[in-house]
């Protein structure tokens, strides 16, 4: 087969993965750093890498999978430099967590009836977890977002970071405590009742 052959073929199924995973790397990215430009192109840097190496794939794991690896790469790469720079990278800006401000109106009737309550939740949680990591001191919030939104292991987490076991682990418990008495606060703030 010529090099040629070789070469539009390669293409061909290049632009065939960035069709198919292009939407959703990017609403992985863009859940994971706070300006949609910046999530926009660490993708772009991602597929880039991936054209560039893509005869180093061996389809041991599907393409999504490799694609996803190397995103989270680059978003390692991102934390790395934020961190060092003092850059707030997490999430989007969170909306007020009282679903009862979009659905009722002022009367009490509903807007618009929710499809199921345990949607609503969902999203009231993820709004709250948004918030409340934006809320963390900047080296807590890398640490968290790259162990449990990158799945980084620990030991990829503390090299990035250059922390030692102890300041890990200590870093990560008092995230863990902070996050959840904020969730916590969020999701069911104590409300003054009027005969209060």
């Amino acid at each position: 087969m010529s090099s040629t052959a070789t070469t539009t073929g390669k293409h061909a199924l290049f632009t065939g993965w960035v069709r198919q995973y292009t939407g959703e790397l990017l609403r992985f990215a863009r859940n994971r750093v706070k300006d949609p430009e910046v999530a926009n192109d660490l993708v772009q840097l991602a597929l880039v890498s991936a054209w560039e190496t893509m005869d180093r794939f061996a389809g041991d794991s599907s393409p999504r999978t490799w694609l996803f690896a190397i995103l989270k790469h680059k978003l390692a790469d991102h934390y790395r430099k934020a961190y060092r720079e003092g850059i707030r990278v997490s999430g989007t800006d969170a909306l007020g967590d009282d679903p009862g401000d979009t659905q009722f109106t002022a009367h009490g009737h509903w807007q618009q009836r929710p499809d199921t309550f345990e949607e609503d939740e969902n999203e009231k949680l993820d709004r709250a977890l948004r918030h409340c990591l934006d809320a963390l001191p900047e080296h807590w919030r890398s640490v968290m977002e790259m162990k449990y939104l990158m799945d980084k292991d620990s030991d990829a987490i503390r090299e990035a970071m250059g922390l030692s076991e102890a300041n890990y682990w200590q870093q990560v418990h008092r995230a863990k405590l902070k996050l959840r008495a904020c969730i916590e606060g969020r999701i069911h703030p104590k409300r003054a009742w009027p005969w209060d």
